[in-house]
This record gives C-alpha cells, structure tokens and sequence, in this order.
C-alpha cells in the first residue's frame, strides 16, 4: 500500500489526482446549485397552483405553515436520533472501558502473583468487588431499595 502511494508521488500522479478531485468538487457543485433551482421553481410552480385555488394570501400561508410544520418535524427527528445515538455511544464506552479494564487486570496478574504475599494483597481489592457487585444487584434504578415482591418475607 505504501509502496504504490510512493510509486505515484515519485511518479507525479498526485497532481492529476488533485486535479480529477477539483473537477469532481465543481461538478458536483455545480449539480447541487441546479437541482436547487430546479425545487425552488417547482415550488413557485405549488405556489401559483395554489394561488389559482385559494388566492394568493391563504397559498403564502398555507406554504409557509407547511415549511414551519416540516422544520419542527426535522429538529423533533434529530432531537431523538442524537439522544439514542449519544445513549449508544455511553453504552459503547462502558462496555470498552470494562473491557479494557478485564485485559489490564489479566495482563498484570501474573506479575502480581510472582511476588510472595502478593495474593494475600489480592483478596481485599476481590472482595470489595464482590460486595460492590452485591450492592448494585439490590439497589434499584435511582440509588433506593428495590420494592420487594408481595411474597417476599421481610
């Protein structure tokens, strides 16, 4: 891969790239300003077609409250993607961070257990753990208890 990036830079191929690339761009520019024109006379053409049937007062108004009602609808649509996105994002870093954290500790128990007494010194951060783990178990979703079942008996 490196070899055919150098092979072209030596072989003066990066200009006919950044050529081809500049051409693209415009092109593409270019299309996107026609197609621009072209919703903005289909528009005008809603616009007088409309006009014919209501008049041209309750057309404007009637365009105008389609647009307002098609903006909110976008930023209500973005609003909800970019929180689940974000969501999935959190979720999607605590999983790696956990994971993460499985490898360190797999990684640096053997040079833990190779020194005397360090297994001693390994059973208060595995208990503290555990306890922790019991804790999140029996705590509910806002810190409280979780309610217990009707059968349950205290």
């Amino acid at each position: 891969m490196f070899g055919t990036l150098i092979a072209s830079i030596v072989a003066g191929e990066t200009a006919d790239i950044i050529g081809r690339t500049k051409r693209s761009a415009i092109a593409y520019a270019i299309a996107g300003l026609l197609v621009l024109f072209g919703v903005m006379f289909g528009l005008i053409a809603l616009y007088v077609w409309i006009a014919g049937h209501w008049g041209p007062i309750t057309a404007a108004l009637a365009l105008a409250g389609a647009f307002v009602v098609l903006a909110i609808l976008v930023v209500v649509i973005h609003g909800s993607t970019a929180k689940r996105q974000a969501r999935e994002a959190a979720k999607r870093r605590s999983v790696d961070a956990k994971a993460i954290a499985t490898t360190a500790a797999v990684a640096a128990l053997p040079a833990l257990l190779a020194r005397r007494g360090s297994a001693v010194a390994l059973i208060v951060p595995v208990l503290g753990m555990v306890g922790y783990l019991i804790y999140k178990e029996n705590v509910g979703p806002k810190g409280g208890r979780r309610p217990r079942a009707p059968l349950d008996r205290p």
